[in-house]
């Protein structure tokens, strides 16, 4: 047990000291200090922590527990409780997303993680994406604080629940990690976070270093540490990311797909990290459609065609909505495979009935009125289509650019991890079908769930991992795909489903000609 408490990122000791008395007379600040010196050579008290001292050491009868964190190789004090408090040692991990806040409250003597929740952040009432949010804040600093307080406001929401959860008050956990992307860290901070946006994109600050948790309004005791980020787009959820994926400790060679809010990739091994980043995430996640959605209740998640008709379930299972991100990718995927579609993903309005034209365009129903909870029909339009296809053609790029900078074929990756809800819930086959991803054996794919929160979670329990932390973040070569020339051109390419280079998706190809689709190239490869 002790053991594992050494390698969290706060300490707690319970020392039992002698009060002063004739003859030893050394000040309580400097008493504390001398007790702990042996084991962690200099230690520091902040001011704030100073004024708690008297009457604290007397009242407490000299027997007290002190919490600890390292701070830039010295050891500060954050913490003083009476008593032996050391069973009692909690941590909180925050993964702070632009649509969904998700935070865990961790026993740290253990590891084990008592309750996790998650719920809306409160900021998309200033914008369901982040460029909206930015452009309000924009030059107001009344909007700015706005947006901090509607963070804290979430934060709090969290804590609370999570304390009727565990029974556990979040003022006993004096350690809170946050990671998300660079715009998320500025809002919780209240710093404008517009030169992320603005040429030439880059951000106040990368690392906050160790705050103190009252500074920022929230009701917690003790500091709160950001994951530190690399570029605009390219934020400390994503080092969170890499720190699960272990890329940086692995010979073989790896990618790390995210896709979110952005669409963030990373390419590598021990030896270096080449990472990219840009806008992909609303369209994926559902936000182009009339009728898309988050992915909750009622959402259209996955979806099925057979003998030419169109199956589809919902989460949890209630009369559909909307359709999520997940859901989106199985329709393309299906409508290709049977014919709904062609390559370039243009409807084929005679092959089924629900393939109807709707204010001058052809849209698909997956829904019809009574079907859906809303008694209106459900369409996917040939627009939706398109704007969808933009996004997967970005993100397709990105990877592709990553690949041939570093001079490698696809088929040299060994390794694809998936990041982030929608990749963890979307159908592997169906993400290949329309070319977001690229298509190697199935086996070489590795859902890494909310990596997010879990690297937030992984530091917590480990000091260690603060040198990583550091170290990824330095090691990253970060590139600027709106500076490449061609890429507008790649991206044309991967326009189509799955792409114009046939050959670069052998089992989608494949399973085309097996189905009579792609005739033409059947004959040329007898």
């Amino acid at each position: 047990m002790e053991k594992f408490r050494e390698k969290a990122l706060t300490r707690k000791i319970f020392l039992k000291l002698s009060p002063p008395g004739d003859g030893d007379i050394i000040g309580d600040k400097e008493r504390i200090i001398k007790a702990l010196s042996q084991e962690f050579g200099k230690v520091k008290f902040s001011y704030q922590m100073l004024r708690t001292i008297y009457p604290f050491c007397r009242e407490a009868n000299w027997e007290m527990t002190l919490t600890l964190i390292e701070n830039e190789k010295v050891w500060e004090i954050i913490r003083l409780e009476a008593g032996d408090r050391t069973d009692y040692h909690y941590g909180i991990a925050v993964d702070l997303g632009s649509t969904t806040v998700a935070m865990e409250i961790v026993d740290l003597n253990t590891g084990a993680v008592l309750g996790q929740m998650s719920v809306f952040n409160h900021q998309i009432k200033f914008g369901d994406d982040i460029l909206s949010r930015i452009f309000y804040t924009k030059g107001k600093c009344s909007h700015l604080k706005e947006i901090q307080k509607s963070t804290i406001e979430t934060f709090s929401e969290l804590l609370n629940s999570l304390k009727e959860k565990t029974g556990i008050d979040p003022k006993e956990s004096y350690i809170m990690v946050v990671s998300g992307n660079t715009t998320m860290i500025h809002f919780l901070l209240g710093i404008d976070p517009w030169p992320i946006f603005q040429y030439p994109f880059a951000p106040v600050f990368n690392h906050t270093g160790f705050m103190n948790a009252r500074d920022l309004g929230l009701p917690v005791e003790g500091v709160v540490f950001c994951m530190p980020s690399v570029a605009n787009y390219l934020g400390g959820d994503t080092v969170s990311g890499l720190l699960v994926a272990g890329l940086h400790e692995k010979e073989e060679l790896g990618l790390f797909i995210d896709i979110g809010t952005n669409g963030e990739m990373v390419l590598g091994n021990k030896s270096f990290l080449l990472a990219g980043a840009g806008a992909a995430g609303p369209a994926l996640e559902g936000a182009i459609s009339k009728n898309g959605m988050k992915a909750s209740s009622g959402a259209v998640d996955s979806v099925i065609i057979e003998e030419n008709q169109l199956k589809l379930t919902t989460i949890a299972g209630s009369k559909p909505r909307g359709i999520c991100g997940s859901g989106i990718v199985d329709l393309l995927a299906q409508m290709l495979l049977n014919g709904w579609i062609d390559f370039s993903g243009r409807f084929n309005p005679e092959i089924s009935k629900r393939i109807i034209k709707i204010d001058g365009e052809y849209g698909v129903v997956y829904a019809w009125q009574e079907e859906s909870e809303s008694k209106e029909e459900l369409v996917f339009t040939q627009t939706d289509i398109g704007q969808f296809i933009d996004a997967k053609a970005a993100a397709n790029t990105m990877v592709a650019y990553l690949l041939e900078r570093l001079g490698v074929e696809a088929s040299e990756v060994q390794r694809v991890y998936v990041s982030g809800a929608f990749g963890t819930y979307l159908n592997l086959e169906s993400a290949i079908t329309i070319g977001l991803y690229p298509d190697l054996p199935r086996d070489r794919f590795v859902s890494l769930g909310n990596s997010s929160l879990n690297g937030a979670y992984a530091l917590l329990i480990s000091a260690e991992k603060m040198d990583k932390v550091q170290m990824l973040q330095e090691k990253i070569e970060y590139l600027e795909f709106g500076a490449a020339s061609d890429f507008l051109t790649r991206m044309f390419a991967a326009r189509f489903l799955p792409h114009t280079d046939f050959d670069s998706y052998p089992t989608v190809k494949a399973e085309l000609i097996k189905r009579g689709r792609l005739r033409d190239i059947k004959r040329d490869s007898k």
